[in-house]
């Protein structure tokens, strides 16, 4: 099993660790039990894999030598009869950061261009049509908020409370770009 090139746990049903392949050597803490892995907010999702179907699959936030928290997707295997628990972790955080590089140049956009390329302005408001797109903007991204907040509770169940806070920081971020300086 140690040959095997992806990370590969095999467990038994208290999540102690039987055996692992080599990319888990370099990637995660040495423990006895899987559960010192995963993250506070991720356990109680780990512990639904008796009653998940196998095999499957689920998302985790585990503990690595490099975070206190990385997202993988967590492909399982539960054999009940053996009473094992196979294991295979893939690190989703490349695709989490090239969300977020995208994120980011989209904010550097908005901080760099003229709105009036943006939004048409249907009528020109007292202090011109930069102030309405700004309000218009402004408008949306509350509605944003709102809805993540309507969202909020599913995903803090399934582990994911951390992304509804990052967006929402950063939709304050746009917000105070387009707030005009004093």
């Amino acid at each position: 099993m140690y040959r095997i090139p992806v990370p590969y746990l095999k467990l038994t049903e208290e999540f102690k660790i039987v055996n692992v392949s080599k990319p888990v050597t370099h990637l995660f803490h040495p423990v006895s039990s899987f559960l010192d892995l995963v993250d506070l907010d991720s356990k109680a999702k780990m512990k639904q894999i008796f009653t998940t179907p196998s095999p499957g699959k689920m998302e985790l936030n585990l503990k690595t030598v490099d975070s206190p928290t990385t997202l993988f997707t967590v492909y399982f295997t539960y054999q009940s009869k053996e009473k094992l628990i196979h294991l295979v972790c893939m690190d989703e955080s490349s695709s989490y950061n090239n969300v977020e590089n995208e994120y980011k140049q989209w904010k550097e956009q908005i901080r760099t261009r003229d709105w009036s390329e943006l939004v048409p302005t249907p009528i020109e408001s007292e202090n011109g049509p930069n102030e309405f797109n700004r309000k218009q903007a402004e408008r949306k991204i509350t509605t944003i908020n709102d809805l993540l907040g309507i969202i909020q509770e599913d995903l803090t169940e399934v582990g994911k409370l951390e992304y509804i806070k990052l967006i929402q920081s950063e939709l304050n971020d746009i917000k105070g770009i387009l707030r005009p300086s004093n």
